[in-house]
């Protein structure tokens, strides 16, 4: 009988501590598509915390993310394509400023974010460029510009020596 009771007492120590603990359910993936621009995006976001609702404003180049979370210490990784908003990113998670780590590449910027507190929250991501995949059509349209400029004035030029030889 005191093999039994030593098993229950060992039990004890290893099973009752963890119901006492908050538990940390990360890795709930969600997908939202973004349209604007007669573009498709999705932004993917994996986190502790279920996303209601996602809100994407042109604009202000900024999405919103309003969500509700039943513990303490959240963690979220957010995927948003480079072509959807892009730059020097800036963090508002319920109207307070914060830094989270980025890591950007051509296609995508992973933001990773751990914050404290439990309840209703938003989440404010602004960047400084939208739908950028079209800056990369200004040097070709100021390249045309310029042709067009010095074909311009060579005719310009070759009209004026004709108008001189009369």
């Amino acid at each position: 009988m005191n093999q039994n009771f030593t098993l229950i007492i060992l039990f004890s120590f290893v099973i009752f501590p963890a119901l006492g603990q908050e538990t940390n359910p990360t890795g709930l993936k969600q997908n939202f598509n973004i349209e604007t621009g007669g573009y498709d995006f999705t932004v993917d976001i994996i986190s502790s915390f279920n996303v209601d609702e996602v809100e994407f404003s042109s604009d202000e180049k900024r999405l919103s993310f309003y969500f509700n979370s039943g513990i303490k210490n959240n963690l979220a990784e957010i995927l948003i394509p480079t072509n959807l908003i892009n730059g020097n990113f800036t963090f508002f998670l319920n109207d307070q400023e914060i830094f989270p780590v980025v890591k950007t590449n051509n296609e995508i910027s992973f933001i990773t974010l751990e914050f404290e507190g439990d309840g209703n929250h938003k989440l404010d991501v602004i960047g400084t460029t939208y739908l950028p995949e079209f800056e990369q059509i200004a040097p070709m349209i100021l390249t045309i510009s310029l042709i067009g400029i010095i074909v311009a004035l060579r005719l310009k030029k070759l009209g004026s020596y004709s108008l001189i030889k009369d």
